[in-house]
């Protein structure tokens, strides 16, 4: 029975680090932090990137960006079967969506200090409708921050398994 236990700590240990350090950082969201930094550091250029797709696509292009760039990284460090990496990947994804969530939830209210000078999510949600939907918004992306945490523990199971297929 120890030794199960061992073995299990010794495969899943990294995942359940990085599952705290989420529930961590849900539990002080809108607290601006170093993450918070790099996050914007990708979302600002999606807005270029994207822009080349037209209006709509370009202001939800720093969204996008933030959700591709970590997701793809993750994608590919599980295809290559490194798990430490794959979940830090999802882990940063994860924190992404909390980021994403404070901005949505921000889009009627307009608190927060904008680079662009237009508020992208209230321009996005005023576009088709659903500005007063914006609290609500923001909090799927809290779950779907949730979610990619608790994703990231698994991701040795899904590798283990994976592999054994194949």
């Amino acid at each position: 029975m120890f030794e199960r236990v061992k073995e299990h700590l010794k495969n899943y240990w990294f995942g359940y680090l990085l599952f705290s350090l989420g529930l961590y950082f849900i539990s002080i969201r809108g607290t601006y932090t170093f993450i918070d930094f790099i996050d914007l550091l990708i979302h600002e250029p999606g807005h270029l990137i994207f822009g080349l797709f037209g209006n709509f696509i370009q202001f939800l292009g720093g969204t996008l960006m933030q959700i591709l760039l970590p997701l793809s990284m993750a994608i590919i460090f599980f295809i290559k079967g490194n798990k430490y990496w794959t979940q830090i990947f999802l882990f940063w994804l994860g924190h992404n969506f909390i980021n994403i969530s404070v901005y949505v939830d921000d889009a009627n209210k307009m608190k927060l200090r904008i680079i662009g000078g237009v508020h992208d999510w209230n321009w996005i949600l005023n576009k088709i409708g659903m500005i007063e939907f914006a609290e609500e918004l923001g909090l799927i992306f809290v779950g779907l921050s949730f979610l990619t945490f608790l994703i990231l523990i698994f991701v040795p199971y899904f590798l283990v398994n994976v592999s054994e297929e194949n």
